[in-house]
């Protein structure tokens, strides 16, 4: 009953195989003391081994997931192709006769092997797309126009993307990483060096505008980082809701302005604010890793020199009780790669 390898299986695929083979043999042998020989049916060899536990059709097909009527129309073929009596009746219980006792061991090993050979084939057959968790704005800006890179770079992983702005649940909803937006650490801890899990730990805050709009507020030609940063005074300014980037960077650079500055144009997501920005709407200010692809190629200009830290970095997480899987490390070791460069630029 064996078979000759193909380049396509695995030795270990053949091994449960030949297993299985040799398992079924050996019950092939063993019901050759019935008159009649024949290999029976994996359907027929579940019901046997089921009804022998249970002592019962009824818990058997309950079991399997089947009818009683089936479970019985396979203890009956059985017994119609042995001619042999398989289980005798002895008030609610059905007994297994000799013929299933000395079977039964062999019968359960048959079945445990084939449930492990198609465990085993479907696990290599078919992989989980990797779960990543992140917010829109990164997924937006950064992550989406690169995935075609990483899928170049490793064909064999599917990706599926969680993009929320909350911190999802690793349990409920089955994500293998998730890029956090964590505070950034006290000055006496903080990492100042990329790391595997924060690859980018030093980005600044840089206003940022379209060069038609700076051409448009200055009428003059436009030199990155040269501007007076006086011109803020009246330009409009982009914002974020539920956050201070503005406010900190005037009390740092233009302390008069602070107290004058109007919400005018505001979003609840920092690619909306990107977009904006792009689009000649105003001056926007957002992280390194929002703004240096559009910086490089000249759809954004840092008129002012000032910046600021950001308050907060990049980490990946992972769940708490589930060992990252190597396709998880690739996606981590390449995203952190990525995000190191921009934030370079």
């Amino acid at each position: 009953m064996g078979s000759v390898p193909t380049q396509s299986m695995s030795a270990h695929t053949w091994e449960q195989i030949n297993t299985v083979d040799l398992t079924i043999e050996n019950l092939y042998v063993l019901s050759m003391k019935s008159p009649r020989h024949f290999i029976p049916t994996l359907q027929e060899l579940r019901a046997l081994e089921a009804v022998a536990r249970h002592g019962s059709i009824s818990a058997a097909a309950n079991e399997l997931n089947v009818s009683q009527p089936t479970i019985s129309y396979h203890i009956k073929q059985l017994e119609s192709r042995w001619e042999a009596k398989l289980f005798i009746k002895k008030g609610r219980k059905l007994e297994p006769t000799e013929l299933v006792q000395d079977t039964f061991t062999q019968v359960s090993t048959i079945n445990a092997n084939i449930d492990n050979l198609s465990s085993y084939l479907s696990q290599q057959t078919y992989q989980k797309p990797l779960s990543i968790g992140a917010a829109p704005s990164f997924t937006s800006i950064v992550l989406v126009s690169r995935l075609e890179a990483f899928s170049q770079r490793y064909p064999g992983i599917d990706i599926s993307i969680n993009a929320t702005n909350r911190y999802v649940d690793f349990a409920k909803e089955h994500v293998d990483v998730a890029l956090r937006l964590l505070p950034r650490l006290e000055s006496s801890m903080a990492i100042t060096e990329p790391t595997p899990l924060i690859p980018a730990p030093n980005e600044q805050m840089r206003v940022v505008c379209s060069p038609d709009f700076l051409a448009s507020q200055t009428c003059e030609p436009c030199h990155s980082k040269m501007m007076d940063l006086n011109i803020l005074r009246h330009c409009e300014l982009i914002h974020e809701h539920e956050t201070f980037h503005w406010q900190k960077y005037l009390a740092a650079w233009l302390p008069d302005l602070d107290d004058q500055v109007s919400r005018k144009l505001t979003f609840n997501n920092a690619d909306l604010i990107l977009s904006s920005a792009i689009a000649g709407r105003g001056m926007a200010i957002l992280r390194d890793l929002y703004v240096n692809d559009a910086i490089r190629s000249g759809s954004l200009i840092e008129p002012f020199s000032p910046t600021l830290p950001c308050e907060r970095v990049f980490q990946f997480v992972l769940p708490e009780h589930k060992m990252p899987s190597a396709q998880t490390w690739d996606f981590i070791t390449w995203l952190g790669g990525e995000m190191t460069h921009i934030a370079r630029q």
